[in-house]
Parts: structure tokens; C-alpha cells; sequence
């Protein structure tokens, strides 16, 4: 049974291994890209790009994703349903938050480009502000292979594709006879023959011919023109002949006796090796309003970061990333070709974010501060007031409100009640009550003085009111009591008194 098991997985095994041996290289006009099926953790992966002078790849727009997919789609497999899943460079930071009105959704390129505005999410990615999240696509050789993008976790394994930018590229060498040539690139650790249309700056190519020799040559600058050291063509036999490796020619051979003759499609012309042909530049100083750029296809017009092509596939005018809402809830203040965030009143911009402004810590109040999620207020002491500026502080005047029973005098930021003169202040501090004299123990003959007094006194009241009720009209003397350091006075009027 195990011996019929195992019969079974080789040939599976054996087609993982050759999957994961593959590394395929593809070179645009100024960046070559490779793919690597080793599947590994998005860290191991960027430090794998890194190490060889590249980086992650990108998808920031429809271009560099045709280039993905070209990539990978030179992956040959006999599971033509199987889903592959590659890691990109796109990496929510942790601290950084998942922001769904965003088109990045918060996360960031390692490429140090962090905002475009291209994105093909499969689905939302969950929402987090603590979690590192890194994000793949995913490719099946047949099908529709639309790079849908997910986030996950970083640590989980994936394959991976890297970009390197080169200053330069140069042609690939030309064969006159039997032999073949391998390529390094600067990026890699292992030579290998391509069909590749271009090798970028500081590859070193190896040229072995039938007969054992060999040579090599460096893809090198020479003012600002990129050759290699030893141009070729290579392995040259005694006779041309066009039914030998085309006679050497890129793309027509005619054969002349013992010479051949190359020559060129439509659209391009013979280079100074006379054997490769290269595209007609088609670029003109008019072509493209920003830059133009040639294809095997012909030419297309590109605009720099922050512009879009217009409709005549010509000019470029400015994207107003204000539309995507590129400062979530701020303030944002579009510019040419970028545009800049700004933070409202009682917000300060902080690594790039708007933070609440503590205004308190500018004292501006007089007395006391509280600050408040983008704003602040001022208040006073007891017995003060705030004035119409927000910030300074005025005395109340208590009087006003006629708080003691007799005078009252403002103080700052308080008041204080007064009594006349006989009066003394309550505990309450606003009333005031009459004096009471102190009395002592007093001798038998002083409280006979003040009873006699008192007797006198009352006959004296006495004899008052009765005169007082005698008739008005007779001219009796008028009779009253006065009173002066403590000696009663009986005084006699013979007018009427006044009331």
C-alpha cells in the first residue's frame, strides 16, 4: 500500500519541484522584472528583492499590471486550474489604520510611492489599526486572470515577483554559427539563456561557440548610449549562410553567393552591426506633451505621477486627488500634478496626520483653560465674569444685586458689608443687629437708684398723658419728659406741642 502510495505522489512531487525551480525574467525599455517561485513570507520575499538591488513588485496602474501578467503568464504547468498566489508590494503598517475611503484602503507601496490611484481589491480588507496586513494576487493559468488583490497576514507563505529600474538596456548578442549565450543580470546569482528582448545595465553575457571558444561581453554606458563591450556577432563560420541561426539577422536574411544579406520589417531600421534591426523612432519633439515612449507596437504617450492623458492620447492634465477623498476627513487642497493635506481650525498636522491642538498649553485664558477635541474655552475665578473677547476676565459687582441690609463695598472679585455706627455684623455677614450694653453685677443702691427712677418715670408718664388728654382748646402747660446723661427732666410748654 505505501509502495502504491508512493507511485502516486512522485510525479506530483516531481512537477512541485520543477514549479518551484522556475525563475523567469522579463525586461521592459527601463526595468526588468523576475519571478521567483519559492514561496516564502512577504518579509523573506522584500529582503530576497532587496538583497539583489530590487524591490517588491508594484501595481500602481494598468501598465505595470499587463507587465505582471506577462510575467506570469510564463508559468507552464499541466493544473492549468490551479490558483497561484503572489505577493505585491502593498503593506498596511502596524499603528497605520485600514481606511475604506481610500484607494489604497490606507496601505502603503514598499516602493516608497505610497499614494495612486489604481487598486483592484478582490474584497474589503478587514478592518484593523494594530495588525501588520500585506496583500497578493491572485493568477490561474487559465481563465480570466484579473490579479484580484487580498490582504492577510504577512507571515503566511506566497510566491513572489521583484522590479529592478536600470539606467540602460542593451540588445541581445547576435549568433553567426553553432553556439549559444547565457545571461546574467546584475540581479541574479545564476546565468541562463533568454529570449529576452532586452538586458538591462551591467549583465554579463557569456558566449560559447561550437568550436569550445568563448568570450564574453558587459552590457555597458558610453554616452548615453548602451552597448556591449564586445558587440559580436559571434561564432562566425567560414561561409554565411541564411539556413544557419538566419544568417545572424534579426529578422530577414538574403543570401548572396557566400554573403548574406539582412534586412529589416516594415517599421524598423538595420543597425550599425548590420545583423539587429531596431524599432524607427517615432518619438518627436511634438509627439507627446510629456514623454513618449516606444514599443514594439509603436509608440504611446505617458504622463508624469499626478497627471492623466487626455482623450487625444497626447496632452496631460492634473488628477484632483481631492476627489478620491486622498485626506479622509480633513481639509485637502489640490495642486498641480499632487495635492496637499491641511487640517482644520484647532487641529496640527502630526506624521502626516491632523491631531487635536491642546490651545490651553499657549495660555491664553486668564484664569482657567479646558480644552476640548479641536477647540478650547476660558472661564473666571469666583466673583469675576468672562468678557467679550473669550479670554480676559472682569470683576462682578456684587453690590448691584443689593445683597447687604445696610452699605455694601465692592472688592475685587468679591464685596463686603458695613453697619452704622450702634449696629454689628450677623454671622451671615449681610445683616446687622443693634448693640447690646453689657451690665455687671450691680450694688443694692444702684438698682434703688434705677427702680426710684423708674417709679418717677412712670408717675411722670402718667401725669403726662393725662394732661395730654385734657381738652385742646384750655392753655394748660404742656409737660414732657427729657431724658440727658441719664437725669430725667420734667419740662413744662405752655404751647401745643409739635408732632
Amino acid at each position: 500500500m505505501a509502495i502504491m502510495l508512493w507511485i502516486f505522489l512522485l510525479p506530483l512531487i516531481n512537477s512541485f519541484e520543477g514549479l518551484l525551480a522556475e525563475h523567469e525574467t522579463l525586461c521592459t525599455s527601463n526595468a526588468c522584472f523576475t519571478l521567483n517561485m519559492d514561496r516564502m513570507s512577504f518579509k523573506d520575499a522584500y529582503q530576497n528583492c532587496d538583497h539583489n538591488g530590487g524591490y517588491l513588485m508594484t501595481v500602481r496602474d494598468k501598465e505595470e499590471e499587463d507587465v505582471l501578467r506577462s510575467l506570469l503568464s510564463q508559468i507552464q504547468r499541466q493544473r492549468q486550474d490551479r490558483v497561484f498566489k503572489f505577493w505585491i508590494g502593498l503593506k498596511l503598517h502596524r499603528g497605520d489604520c485600514v481606511l475604506a475611503d481610500k484607494t489604497l484602503r490606507g496601505f502603503r507601496w514598499v516602493s516608497g510611492e505610497e499614494y495612486s490611484n489604481y487598486s483592484n481589491w478582490e474584497k474589503e480588507p478587514v478592518t484593523t489599526c494594530t495588525e501588520e496586513r500585506c496583500v497578493k494576487v491572485h493568477y490561474t493559468i487559465s481563465g480570466q486572470n484579473q490579479l484580484k488583490w487580498t490582504a492577510g497576514s504577512c507571515k503566511s507563505p506566497a510566491f513572489y515577483a521583484c522590479k529592478f529600474y536600470f539606467k540602460g538596456m542593451c540588445k541581445p548578442l547576435a549568433l553567426l554559427g553553432p553556439g549559444q549565450i547565457t545571461y546574467t543580470a546584475p540581479f541574479s546569482e545564476e546565468p541562463q539563456r533568454s529570449e529576452m528582448q532586452s538586458f538591462p545595465l551591467a549583465t554579463y553575457a557569456v558566449i560559447l561557440c561550437s568550436d569550445q571558444q568563448s568570450q564574453y561581453a558587459v552590457c555597458k554606458g558610453m554616452d548615453d548610449i548602451y552597448r556591449w563591450t564586445e558587440p559580436g556577432p559571434f561564432c562566425k563560420t567560414g561561409k554565411q549562410n541564411c539556413t544557419i541561426n538566419n544568417g545572424g539577422c534579426e529578422h530577414l536574411c538574403h543570401q548572396d553567393a557566400d554573403e548574406v544579406q539582412c534586412s529589416c520589417k516594415k517599421g524598423y531600421d538595420l543597425d550599425e552591426d548590420g545583423l539587429s534591426c531596431r524599432i524607427k523612432d517615432l518619438c518627436g519633439v511634438d509627439t507627446c506633451e510629456h514623454q513618449c515612449v516606444m514599443r514594439e507596437s509603436g509608440y504611446f504617450c505617458k504622463c508624469p505621477d499626478g497627471f492623466k492623458l487626455d482623450a487625444n492620447q497626447r496632452s496631460c492634465s492634473d488628477i484632483d486627488e481631492c476627489q478620491s477623498q486622498a485626506c479622509v476627513h480633513h481639509l485637502c487642497i489640490n495642486t498641480h500634478g499632487s495635492y496637499t493635506c491641511a487640517c482644520e481650525g484647532g487641529y496640527e498636522m502630526v506624521d502626516g496626520e491632523c491631531r487635536d491642538m491642546d490651545e490651553c498649553t499657549q495660555t491664553r485664558c486668564e484664569h482657567s483653560c479646558l480644552n476640548s477635541l479641536g477647540s478650547f474655552s476660558c472661564s473666571c475665578d469666583e466673583g469675576f465674569t468672562l468678557s467679550k473677547d473669550g479670554y480676559s476676565c472682569v470683576d462682578i459687582n456684587e453690590c448691584v444685586s443689593n445683597l447687604c441690609q445696610f452699605k455694601c463695598v465692592n472688592t475685587v472679585g468679591s464685596f463686603l458689608c458695613t453697619c452704622p455706627q450702634g449696629f454689628h455684623m450677623e454671622t451671615d455677614g449681610a445683616t446687622c443687629a443693634p448693640d447690646m450694653t453689657e451690665t455687671s453685677a450691680a450694688s443694692s443702691d444702684d438698682l434703688a437708684e434705677e427702680e426710684t427712677q423708674e417709679n418717677v418715670t412712670e408717675s411722670l408718664t402718667r401725669t403726662t398723658v393725662e394732661l395730654q388728654h385734657q381738652s385742646p382748646h384750655t392753655d394748660a402747660p404742656f409737660l414732657f419728659l427729657y431724658l440727658h446723661n441719664d437725669d430725667l427732666w420734667l419740662c413744662q410748654h405752655w404751647n401745643n406741642p409739635v408732632v
